[in-house]
């Protein structure tokens, strides 16, 4: 049987650089091959050249040869394309929310994929499509994509791209922002469709657990050049290339970082008494928490964690006094915060420091590195001498001041992000799931610098996440949310032995810790 997908010697190059160089590469019909590796390795740009999709602006150019099929596609005329796309290989993106048309509602964007290729009736197509995700029609096809959970969201996306029943589908870090469970039953889908429909699937990732989980085969990537390739099994097990050892290495998260050798005595920083929020809109009433009692005392570290939609964001909007609560208290070195004066709320603010997760987003486009930070310390950037040492606490060269944040990697970005949380000296640093959607690499990177703030500073830390994996590298304890409440508290070292169902569901799905790669 002839391969759905053969890439041989694919170059890609920009203006300046060669990101991808002399890649081959082959997928076989009801096979997942894994293409894993760092930011900026090649892995997008190689799963976008298979259907040149590549932005005219980027001034990409592409050599080699991408067979679906035995048809060289980069020999392809427009309209011989088009009838690639969609019908022959479906292409699910990272960011599905951005990927669907916000104005439209679900059931147009099947109407409008199965018309463009004349295939059969929309509903019937889509509704079967939806199932095998995971969806009822019913459920989905009147919402519009803002309206849908993340796990909703990402299955709609995937039913899209494989409801004309393509050959290969490429799934481009379907599951980075989503929790374990959710990442779990989307990526039992994937596989159970290259099972049963002999799909073949190439699927992006940066994570070496994912790949072990659900991949048959691994391709490791790196400078744009595959330097390890076979079964995840062997590879993930027994890593050849010096490479493939450093990312095992930086996913296995199952020690500690260091702490304070001394925690200070005294009661908590920050806290919450019976906290209580509830969200309005479109006729929904969601209890986003519920009764919360939480608590982070100097030089501690707790990590929250939960599935989507468990109260999580809506928890750090209160912590850092951005969300008033409907009922209970937020209390900060012992004040009442919504009982304070505007000025005197402002001014405690900056006890706490606040990490966002999409940090680019938090930054003004407009702004310079030095911009970004300086705002953050009340003065100009001309007077930026401390903005250097900032950059410098956090691992960054201080000339990093006069870039912008959109040319920096994604750990980077983080750093920026740190070191503009820092500038106000806080006591408390609240992070928001701040590795999400990085690499292992950069993910370690980020960690270990928190771990040293901590170990110098005595920086309190609380650290919001969905990988129970960083929540046990980070963290002396954590607070496991469930529907708005605090379903469990435990020690991260004893995490292994929760006997809350909701722990369980998470610890159950945690790839890594199914694969034993930790």
């Amino acid at each position: 049987m002839s391969d759905a997908l053969k890439i041989e010697d694919l170059t890609v190059a920009v203006p300046g650089r060669t990101v991808v160089d002399g890649l081959s590469l082959a997928v076989a019909p009801g096979r997942v091959v894994a293409l894993v590796g760092p930011s900026g390795s090649g892995k997008s740009l190689t799963a976008r050249s298979v259907l040149r999709l590549h932005d005219p602006e980027h001034r990409v150019t592409v050599t080699g040869r991408i067979l679906i099929g035995g048809t060289d596609v980069l020999a392809l005329g427009r309209r011989a394309l088009r009838e690639v796309r969609g019908r022959r290989v479906g292409y699910a993106f990272q960011d599905a929310a951005a990927s669907l048309n916000p104005t439209v509602t679900v059931g147009r964007h099947f109407t409008e994929t199965v018309r463009a290729h004349d295939a059969g009736d929309p509903r019937e197509l889509g509704a079967a499509a939806l199932q095998r995700c995971g969806l009822e029609a019913g459920q989905v096809w009147d919402a519009r994509p803002y309206e849908l959970s993340g796990g909703q969201a990402q299955r709609v996306a995937l039913a899209l791209a494989t409801v004309l029943e393509p050959d290969l589908l490429i799934a481009d870090e379907v599951t980075t922002a989503l929790d374990p469970v959710t990442q779990a039953e989307v990526l039992d889908t994937v596989r159970a469709q290259a099972a049963e429909r002999g799909r073949a699937v190439l699927l992006i990732t940066h994570d070496l657990a994912v790949a072990g989980r659900w991949a048959d085969e691994v391709a490791v990537l790196s400078g744009g050049r595959i330097v390890e390739q076979g079964p995840s099994a062997e590879v993930l097990a027994a890593p050849r290339a010096a490479f493939t050892r450093e990312l095992v290495a930086a996913a296995r998260l199952d020690t500690a970082l260091e702490a304070p050798a001394e925690v200070p005595d005294g009661g908590p920083l920050l806290e919450t008494r019976d906290v209580r929020r509830v969200l309005r809109g479109k006729g929904r009433v969601t209890r986003a928490l519920d009764g919360v009692d939480f608590a982070v005392r100097p030089g501690e570290s707790v990590a929250v964690v939960g599935r989507s939609g468990s109260g999580k964001s809506t928890l750090v909007g209160v912590l850092a006094a951005l969300d008033r609560p409907d009922a209970g208290q937020v209390v900060a070195a012992g004040r009442d915060v919504w009982g304070l004066r505007d000025r005197e709320r402002r001014e405690l603010r900056r006890g706490s420091g606040l990490v966002f997760q999409d940090a680019l987003a938090s930054f003004d486009p407009r702004y310079t590195v030095g911009k970004v930070v300086a705002e953050a310390l009340g003065r100009r950037a001309s007077k930026g001498t401390d903005v250097g040492e900032l950059l410098e606490r956090v691992g960054l060269d201080p000339a990093m001041a006069d870039r912008r944040p959109a040319s920096l990697s994604g750990g980077e970005r983080q750093r920026v992000a740190l070191a503009r949380a820092l500038a106000a000296g806080p006591r408390v640093l609240i992070a928001d799931e701040p590795t999400t959607g990085l690499d292992v690499l950069a993910q370690e990177r980020v960690l270990a610098l928190l771990a040293e703030l901590r170990r110098d500073t005595g920086l309190a830390i609380v650290f919001v996440t969905h990988d129970l994996r960083v929540a046990r590298r980070i963290a002396d304890r954590a607070v496991v949310l469930a529907a708005g409440r605090i379903a469990e508290e435990l020690p991260v070292t004893a995490l292994a032995g929760a006997r809350h169902p909701e722990t369980r569901a998470l610890l159950a799905a945690t790839p890594a810790m199914a694969t034993g790669v930790q």
